[in-house]
């Protein structure tokens, strides 16, 4: 039986069939008259419904009156079974004859809109929807169980989205004709093992992640004749890449004829057996990735517009074919048309690929096979077979290969000097990235690579090497190209020189709780620990590293026998620990602190020191009971043993009003226990060969000629002569500043602690400045503005417009040091170029350890008024990195020691005992070799002494202070 509703009618006319327009139901009493039951049966356990499966619903509005409405009797319950072969139909339109309505999508139908419920709610099997248009409103379709047979046909969705699944599946459902304008969101998510779905002649317009997900699990899943054009992909928004079509592991995908234009990431995506046909992709990130075998005809790729990540037309994770397919692309950058993982072996049958050189034709991630069945590559055929290597790019021929002169360590960024490598000056692309000296790239190893103009790059290993053991090595490789060459360079990863071996292995741990799978282990709200045994060394330090994935809750806390690491980690992503073995440890515990998530990569391995401790030299200063410890240890290394000194100054720095020591010769110079008030600059130089400063204390109040730049150490000019090393200790000073804000045209706005210049020159790649023991307060722009290699350890920033300022070819290594803001201080490291790189250890900022660049991104500057919305680190964070193994720091700003022990004596010097300061413990010393302590009424003698891992040092000269 036919039921009719009009939307024009407003009024119930009383009980009524329904059956023709005359007698037709209010489109607003479709729940009633879907509903209606026999009188009769009122009184029955089981209503008796006036419909019967195989049932027809017109919705329609009179063709002289056609006006958009909005359902005030919602949402629709479809509740009630249809069968098999007698579905519930619902049809909107336009009357146009007494039984019967016009359903064609391209009339003037009526829309809904703007109604802010669920249209429709589905709990109940066979229903088929035809005609539906909405706008401007709320998701029309919710289900509220699972239903089978489900039919949507003819529909238009303008900014309306289309289904709310609430996760039950989709069994047997049919997408027919479907048109979907100003999609914002997902335009539809088949839901977990969904099943016999069909998706038919689909077209959607809209931005960012308006694309189709197929989850998991899922089974006879096709799309037919799907065009989704992407209008704004919204990466420079949101900095997440969106995919067109992706399909989650399940069985095989049917896809036919899609066409996908304008997403920032792929415009298909793969993880299941594919078997595709006429699929194309325009101007968007990449093309087709296939993580399971597949086979694809009749496909195209033009224009790929990589934003982030690697761009490439076919991905393929395992065995492929290509048959008929082609591109045409203007690029440069790309991995390449084809890429091939590890074992894969692609057959290209056919086809015809246009591609601008230099991108390549093959990019092989692994050892793989490549077969060339009649194929044109931009006008040449080819028939051959080729082998390809790791790292190995083809187009015609293979590129040429270069292993690195130069080893990289696991634990530390290289650095290779001026025009290392030649033709990279002239590389239009790296690594698929068309803007190679502008951004940080990922390897596929996940290793950062930076480049700069001067025919040289940065390699940072990041996490990716940790798991290699003294011994061991490992290729990366990056791929680079010229307007007409393919070039791949190649690099040999060697185990951190500062640990040893696994002394557990990764995949040894159990626990109560948790799930193991290889060396990953999950958890579930577990307050419980992961254990493994091992007899540890008593006395000997021992570093652990682990990453958390996928945390949702809680966090994790390691031990060595009794002694507990020295923080908790509650952080995506690595964090890593130096722990004191204490006697008779024999296993290592990973406690779960009620913690949800995974925990992988867990490495335990002995910190390798040998070196005898130094022995500090103890001072102090006292105000009343307020005492200012300090201490001083030489650095491993010092320039002046190296070579003679030209000048040698010690004692105060007050040559003339404005410079208290000037000097434009060049040669080594060596300032020892040297001060200066109210200069505008301490050391005043123009470059030359060594500078070794060691204490240095410097205090501000300078007014007079050039204000604006005021500096504790200026060595040279910004255009050089620069030194060849500069090496300076314990530098105290404190410019009487406040933060120019930004504004350096202000009386004091370029005033800087330490200065180091350069340019893009050989002399600036070669030179280098070691910091030790600064205490740098209170500069207009800078702590530390360095445009050359710097190594800072165990310093204080305090204050400042930008603390560590890092220009031009500047890199910095930050161990054990503390940054502290001010109002008026905007973030504490500021790189200004992506080759800028800065890695950090054992640091601090605001009182907050550094662990991942996300965590220091969002840890603003609040309570603060000025940039109180900014991170710790902004411009160019992706070339921040924070060390989960411990560094090699060199010697001119290394002292032999990995944490500290004072002592207290109140008999002088009978008995001593354990006296509390802060931060000098495990994992390392962090910030200047100044701590303050109060001290109640009496005499007190206090010494120190330097522990380097088991190794302990002499005890310090021993001081008396009197309160």
């Amino acid at each position: 039986m036919n039921r009719l509703f009009d939307t024009n009618l407003l009024n119930d006319a009383g009980w009524t069939e329904g059956e023709e327009w005359v007698d037709c139901n209010p489109a607003q009493d479709f729940n009633e008259v879907y509903h209606r039951i026999y009188g009769a049966s009122e009184e029955d356990d089981i209503p008796n419904y006036r419909i019967d499966p195989g049932d027809n619903f017109y919705i329609g509005a009179n063709k002289n009156v056609i006006r958009d409405w909005t359902p005030v009797k919602s949402p629709w319950k479809l509740n009630l079974d249809g069968k098999e072969g007698g579905l519930y139909t619902l049809y909107f339109g336009v009357q146009k004859g007494v039984a019967d309505i016009d359903t064609t999508l391209e009339n003037h139908a009526p829309y809904i809109i703007k109604h802010q419920n669920t249209l429709f709610e589905i709990s109940a099997d066979y229903h088929r929807i035809l005609g539906l248009k909405i706008k401007d409103s709320a998701t029309a379709i919710k289900l509220t169980g699972e239903a089978e047979g489900i039919t949507i046909q003819n529909a238009v969705l303008i900014n309306t989205p289309l289904i709310d699944t609430g996760g039950y599946r989709m069994l047997g459902w049919v997408l027919r004709t479907i048109t979907f304008i100003g999609v914002v969101a997902k335009m539809l998510n088949i839901p977990l093992a969904s099943s016999n779905v069909s998706l038919q002649d689909i077209h959607a317009t809209g931005e960012g992640d308006c694309g189709l997900k197929v989850e998991e699990g899922h089974s006879n899943v096709e799309v037919i004749a799907l065009t989704i054009d992407n209008e704004y992909h919204q990466f420079d928004e949101v900095k997440v890449l969106y995919h067109g079509v992706v399909f989650a592991s399940g069985g095989t995908a049917t896809v036919r004829y899609n066409t996908i234009n304008g997403f920032s990431g792929n415009a298909f995506i793969f993880n299941c057996v594919a078997n595709v046909k006429g699929l194309v992709s325009d101007k968007c990130g990449a093309g087709i990735y296939f993580g399971e075998e597949a086979k694809a005809r009749d496909c195209m790729i033009t224009f790929l517009r990589q934003i982030q990540g690697d761009s490439y037309a076919y991905f393929f994770a395992k065995n492929g074919e290509l048959n008929n397919c082609g591109c045409n692309l203007d690029e440069t950058g790309g991995l390449g048309v084809v890429v091939l993982s590890e074992g894969s072996t692609v057959a290209v049958n056919g086809g015809d690929y246009q591609l601008k050189l230099p991108l390549p034709f093959v990019t092989a991630l692994g050892n793989s096979t490549i077969v060339l069945n009649n194929v044109t590559v931009n006008g040449v055929l080819y028939n051959e077979t080729i082998e390809m290597a790791k790292g190995e790019s083809w187009r015609g021929e293979k590129a040429s290969v270069v292993l690195d002169s130069m080893p990289v360590y696991a634990n530390k960024t290289l650095y290779q000097p001026y025009n290392h490598i030649p033709q990279m000056a002239n590389a239009v692309s790296v690594q698929g990235s068309e803007r190679p000296f502008d951004e940080v790239i990922t390897l596929p190893s996940g290793a950062k690579l930076a480049c700069t103009r001067s025919g040289s790059v940065r390699y940072n290993p990041a996490e990716t090497w940790l798991h290699l053991d003294p011994g061991e090595t490992a290729i990366d490789y990056f791929r680079y190209s010229t307007e007409t060459e393919i070039y791949t360079h190649q690099f040999e990863i060697n185990a951190s020189p500062e640990v040893g071996a696994k002394v557990v292995q990764p995949d040894s741990f159990t626990g109560s709780g948790w799930s193991k799978d290889g060396e990953r282990y999950s958890a579930n709200n577990i307050s419980t620990s992961l254990n493994a045994n091992y007899n540890f060394e008593q006395g000997e330090i021992y570093q652990i590293s682990l990453k958390l994935e996928g945390r949702t809750s809680g966090g994790v806390l390691p031990s060595i026998g009794s002694a507990q690491g020295q923080y908790s980690h509650y952080l995506e992503g690595t964090e890593v620990w130096l722990i004191r073995a204490p006697a008779n440890a024999s296993s290592i515990s990973i406690l779960g602190q009620s913690y949800s998530g995974k925990v992988l990569n867990i490495y335990v391995r002995k910190l390798l020191r040998a070196e005898t401790p130094a022995v500090p030299l103890l001072e102090f200063s006292q105000s009343g009971n307020e005492i200012n410890l300090e201490w001083y240890i030489e650095p491993v290394k010092r320039l002046k043993d190296e070579a003679a000194s030209r000048v040698y100054i010690t004692g105060e720095l007050a040559e003339s009003v404005r410079n208290g020591y000037f000097d434009n010769d060049r040669g080594n110079y060596l300032f020892e226990n040297v001060y200066s008030n109210g200069r505008k600059t301490a050391i005043n130089l123009r470059g030359g060969g060594n500078l070794d400063v060691y204490r240095l204390e410097v205090t501000g109040g300078y007014t007079g000629e050039f204000e604006k730049w005021q500096n504790a150490i200026s060595p040279e000019m910004n255009d050089g002569p620069y030194f060849e090393k500069i090496q300076a200790c314990y530098v105290k000073a404190d410019l009487y500043l406040n933060s120019s804000n930004g504004v350096y045209t202000s009386q004091f706005g370029n005033s800087d602690i330490l200065v180091f210049n350069g340019l893009t020159n050989p002399e600036t790649f070669e030179a280098e400045a070691y910091v030790l023991g600064m205490n740098g307060r209170n500069a207009s722009d800078g702590i530390i503005d360095t445009k050359k290699r710097t190594e800072v350890n165990h310093s204080t920033f305090y204050g400042a417009y930008r603390s560590l300022r890092v220009h031009n070819v500047g890199t910095s290594l930050v161990a054990n040091c503390d940054f502290t803001r001010l109002d008026g201080t905007k973030e504490c490291i500021a790189p200004t170029h992506s080759y800028c790189f800065v890695e950090l250890w054992n640091t601090h900022a605001d009182g907050i350890r550094c662990v991942t660049t996300d965590q220091m991104k969002s840890q603003v500057n609040a309570g603060h008024n000025r940039f109180s919305d900014v991170g710790v680190i902004r411009l160019e964070a992706g070339s921040v990195s924070v060390l989960k193994t411990y560094p090699t720091i060199k010697d001119y700003c290394r002292v032999a020691m990995t944490d500290m022990e004072f002592e207290v004596s109140s008999n002088n010097g009978v008995s001593w005992s354990p006296l509390a300061v802060p931060d000098v413990g495990l994992p390392g010393v962090i910030g200047c070799f100044e701590r303050s302590l109060s001290f109640s009424s009496g005499t007190y003698k206090v010494r120190c002494r330097c522990l380097n891992g088991a190794l302990v040092g002499n005890w310090s000269n021993e001081i008396t202070i009197t309160v």
